[in-house]
């Protein structure tokens, strides 16, 4: 048994008892854990300081089972609570939709700081920031770089040559990447994308963080990488998500597949 400190992310909470919670939380240190909140849960008073709250910044202090992997939560000190998530719905979901990923994407206990280090960021950024779209979607494809899920952007999959920017092409999750028009045949399962999408979305999976602030593309190009990307997702996950149905990229446009 071992007490440690780390920085965390909450994903996720459900009620145990009248006093206690399981928290999941995304930690730095050790990746996605499981804890259990004793006298943690929001009460009906109006200044119950211990509560957890969704999608806030922790360090906390826990207690590692070696046996079991829920853990026991001693304390859980504030860093960033986020109050734009509280105030703006569309932010709320968006953030929501990040934490999804994370949960849906990572096992119990493996350790990823790079994962964690954009999840923070992103956060951060996006409470702050009023082009999220963009945040949005460079988390979606920095985070299935990182986990080793990244599509082929650029290149046709099957010959291997660079997708000239004016192609329209297909799209195969299963094969991981486009087809370039030459080499479509008889691919009959796909999603048609512009190759100039396509290399905007290589961009943003390597785009240092820093230099997306700067960073503005048509919201037709967004909207049309989110849909292949959600179409990709599914083929990983064999799910749709929650959030999905709670994400558009625009007032009057929602993303539908």
């Amino acid at each position: 048994m071992s007490i440690l400190k780390t920085d965390a992310i909450t994903l996720g909470r459900t009620d145990y008892s009248d006093s206690s919670q399981i928290i999941i939380f995304y930690t730095r240190d050790y990746g996605k854990i499981d804890t259990i909140a004793k006298g943690f849960k929001r009460s009906s008073g109006k200044y119950n300081s211990k509560a957890v709250d969704l999608l806030t910044h922790y360090r906390i202090l826990f207690i590692k089972k070696e046996h079991s992997t829920l853990h026991t939560l001693t304390d859980a000190v504030l860093q960033n609570n986020y109050p734009t998530f509280r105030n703006d719905l569309d932010t709320y979901f968006r953030a929501s939709y990040m934490a999804e990923l994370v949960n849906e994407f990572t096992e119990k206990n493996d350790p990823n700081e790079p994962l964690f280090d954009l999840f923070l960021n992103t956060l951060n950024h996006i409470a702050t920031d009023t082009n999220t779209t963009i945040w949005l979607l460079a988390f979606e494809l920095k985070m299935l770089n990182i986990l080793g899920y990244l599509p082929e952007w650029e290149h046709c999959i099957h010959c291997k040559k660079k997708i000239p920017h004016h192609e329209r092409v297909t799209f195969n999750a299963v094969e991981g990447g486009a087809r370039c028009v030459g080499c479509h045949g008889e691919l009959k399962n796909g999603m048609m994308i512009s190759a100039g999408a396509m290399f905007i979305a290589g961009r943003l999976a390597n785009l240092n963080l820093h230099r997306l602030e700067r960073v503005r593309v048509q919201l037709s190009i967004c909207v049309e990488i989110e849909k292949v990307l959600r179409y990709y997702i599914v083929s990983l996950l064999k799910k749709e998500l929650n959030s999905w149905k709670y994400v558009n990229f625009s007032p009057q446009e929602g993303i539908k597949i």
